[in-house]
């Protein structure tokens, strides 16, 4: 049985095809190893386990015929140059596994032209790529063994545009020149487009369509044999418009809009009543201005209570209750123009009334229904703050009447040009003249200035947390040009500054921050009764800060896995460049990008005295999210990631770069992602009018909460993201 096994492995072996493919010599393998011959004396086997057409008493095949050739190459590598004669050697088999000594070869190389081989069996390579040699020891018994020949990748080299600049200008365009240096044939292909090549001196151009922000370009020059091929991965900046860095910190011009539809100030509707805990909500200005008239006390701000004393008129005010407000407030050209009225406005009195010797009880309560008329201009003042400016100002008192307790003083107070009717008339129309120029302007410019004031100063604070540095920033808002159209919207344009603690420099040379549609006005939605836009050149340059304080130089040794020990020592990361916040195309499913490129990794092996210089760019969706808490930008756990071998430390690199984005997204990309994440984090704490506002006229209101509401999701766009907006103000 053990015989049959060998014949039957000795018969396959005798087929070309276990040697190779074809004559050409390419893919050879070696043979199989064979089992040694049978022992001579080995018994016969039993008629059963013999093949069909076998007897017991049939002749074995002679011994020592070839078939079939073993063959090897020594030294035995991936590639070889031609400089290098490696040794080929054959040993013949019989059919049996023995060697077959002193077997008559011969030898020649495949493909014609690929190389030759002398009499010692010594190879000599005469082009680059692909071939074989062969060793024959009959005409159907022949061994190969495939080689490959590179003497050197591709020198490849980008010589424009230059790593990490940024390209300014109109024309979205970007042109690739370089040249790729090889032996042989070699391809290049941009950003995986096939390249034409000028043949005497390896020259190429291209031109790409250019995007605002980070443009990766990613030259690859292919001789069709070295893996990886030559590989350059550069990232470029394109921008229409950039902002420049002072060593503090970056100006903001006009960065954020906040504008306010004539639909948000007035709805209309009536004032709904507070619910069981006593909490007023109300989603317009006016429903706000017409609920903390509700719970004024206007006593409060009376400056002497005493309207008359003496003879024949003694009168004290002891109380007075606003009644029902109704507040409208319509849009003009310079600011606003409020109207007011106030039905049943209850004022409480004390007194007496002198009338022929005979003393009368004013004790009673007086019902006033009054209408106002404010016009007010809107400015910031000098340190950005909103003003409202009166300038017109009307009061008139619709109807007077009154319960009092004494009928005498009631007849008295109905009759028109008495002594008391006139001073009641007169001090209601001084109470309400007092609201509607006083309190009214007063009351909405103290809301407005603690709606913006919550931006006027965000402290960025986030502590150290290895190997993440920390980052330390202000920034700040303020109003710069209110922007009224008449019975349309109040546009409320905001200037920035984002300031360093400290003079920082750059880690690496800054080429500015990209910006685009700084002369574009906001996309404003339709029918957006409250719209807040901001520029992404805002969120780029709060990028730029934490990038300047040197959030992108990450030592990332500490936390490699344990596996990974033994062959990274060391690996740290460098950003050459910030960061950048992008609008993403139409059909994505992010509406940002963020983009991280010259990102240099520098990864040290035992093995090589060097650090392998690796550079990597990085594309990761954001979603956006914005509440009371702030805005905050979410990142895509899963980024596409491009790596290219810039410099190895030694003989070869520690890992090929097309391995390495697995690694550097389980490993380097949660610590990138973290510190660029707390950049993109800005708190906002929430809106709350306080007791300096309304606490002299309404000292019994606890609070005033106002919460924005974001139903829809941001329209991006023309280089700002506009987020639709309402808001609820509850007055508790």
């Amino acid at each position: 049985m053990r015989r049959f096994m060998l014949l039957a492995l000795a018969l396959a072996a005798c087929d070309d095809s276990t040697a190779g493919r074809g004559d050409d010599g390419l893919d050879a393998a070696p043979a199989p190893d064979m089992a040694e011959a049978p022992p001579a004396d080995a018994g016969p086997a039993d008629d059963d386990a013999l093949p069909p057409g076998w007897r017991r008493d049939a002749a074995p095949d002679p011994t020592g015929v070839p078939a079939y050739v073993e063959m090897a190459l020594a030294p035995r590598q991936p590639l070889f140059t031609r400089e290098e004669h490696p040794q080929a050697t054959a040993v013949v088999y019989d059919r049996y596994g023995d060697v077959v000594e002193g077997a008559r070869l011969s030898w020649d190389v495949q493909p014609p032209g690929a190389g030759t081989i002398d009499g010692a069996q010594r190879l000599t390579f005469q082009r680059e790529g692909q071939g074989a040699v062969r060793a024959c020891a009959g005409p159907d018994v022949c061994g190969r063994v495939s080689f490959f020949v590179d003497d050197a990748p591709p020198v490849l080299t980008v010589t424009s545009p230059e790593r990490a600049s940024l390209v300014v200008g109109d024309a979205p365009s970007i042109t690739v020149r370089g040249t790729a240096v090889d032996s042989g044939d070699v391809r290049v292909f941009v950003n995986d487009e096939p390249v034409s090549r000028n043949a005497a001196d390896g020259s190429f151009e291209h031109t790409l369509p250019a995007t605002f922000g980070l443009n990766r370009i990613d030259v690859i020059a292919d001789d069709g044999v070295r893996r990886p091929p030559a590989r350059v991965v550069m990232e470029v900046l394109w921008a229409p418009q950039s902002l420049r860095a002072d060593a503090r910190g970056v100006d903001l011009p006009e960065s954020v809009v906040v504008r306010l539809a004539q639909g948000l100030l007035d709805q209309g509707a009536q004032l709904p009543a507070p619910d069981e805990m006593g909490v007023l909500a109300v989603g317009d200005i006016a429903g706000l201005l017409e609920g903390f008239l509700s719970r004024a006390e206007p006593l409060g701000l009376v400056p002497d209570p005493v309207l008359a004393e003496g003879d024949p008129l003694s009168l004290r005010v002891t109380a007075i209750r606003p009644g029902t407000p109704d507040a409208s407030l319509i849009l003009s050209d310079d600011g606003l123009e409020a109207f007011l009225r106030l039905d049943n406005l209850e004022i409480d009195t004390q007194g007496a009334l002198l009338v022929e010797g005979e003393r009368f009880d004013l004790s009673g309560t007086v019902f006033v229904t009054a209408a106002a008329f404010a016009r007010v201009r809107i400015e910031a003042d000098a340190e950005g703050r909103p003003q409202l400016l009166l300038e017109d100002v009307g009061v008139a008192i619709e109807n007077l009447g009154g319960r009092m307790d004494d009928s005498t003083a009631q007849a008295v107070l109905d009759t028109f040009g008495s002594l008391l009717r006139g001073v009641i008339e007169r001090f209601a129309e001084d109470t309400v003249d007092d609201l509607i120029s006083d309190q009214v302007p007063n009351f909405l410019e103290g809301t407005l200035d603690d709606a913006l004031g919550v931006l006027r100063h965000i402290p960025l604070d986030v502590d150290e947390e290895p190997p993440v540095p920390p980052i330390h920033l202000d920034v700040g808002f303020v109003l710069g040009e209110p922007r009224p159209q008449a019975r349309d919207a109040l546009e409320l344009g905001i200037t920035g500054r984002i300031d360093q603690r400290m003079e920082v420099q750059p880690p690496h040379p800054d080429p500015g921050i990209p910006a685009e549609g700084l002369d574009e006005p906001p996309p404003y939605p339709a029918g957006a009764g409250l719209a807040i836009g901001a520029r992404l050149v805002a969120v780029n340059a709060l990028l730029h800060e934490v990038w300047r304080q040197g959030a992108l130089r990450i030592d990332v040794t500490s936390v490699l896995p344990a596996q990974v020990m033994g062959l990274i020592r060391e690996a740290r990361v460098d950003g050459r460049l910030q960061p950048l916040v992008v609008a993403t195309p139409p059909g994505s499913p992010y509406f940002f990008e963020l983009q991280a490129g010259e990102l240099d990794l520098f990864a040290t092996s035992p093995r090589n005295a060097e650090p392998d210089h690796y550079v990597l760019s990085i594309r990761a969706g954001l979603t956006l999210e914005v509440g009371d808490g702030g805005i905050r930008f979410g990142i895509a756990e899963m980024p596409d990631i491009k790596a290219a071998l810039v410099r190895a430390g030694g003989d070869r690199p520690i890992l090929p770069p097309d391995t390495l984005g697995p690694l550097v997204a389980g490993i380097v990309w949660p610590k990138v992602q973290e510190a660029i994440g707390n950049g993109l984090s800005l708190p906002i704490d929430p809106i709350v009018v306080g007791p300096d506002v309304y606490g002299e006229l309404a000292p019994s209101l606890q609070e005033i909460r106002v919460v924005p509401t974001f139903p829809v999701a941001p329209l991006v766009r023309r280089g700002w993201f506009v987020l639709s907006a309402g808001f609820e103000a509850r007055l508790r």
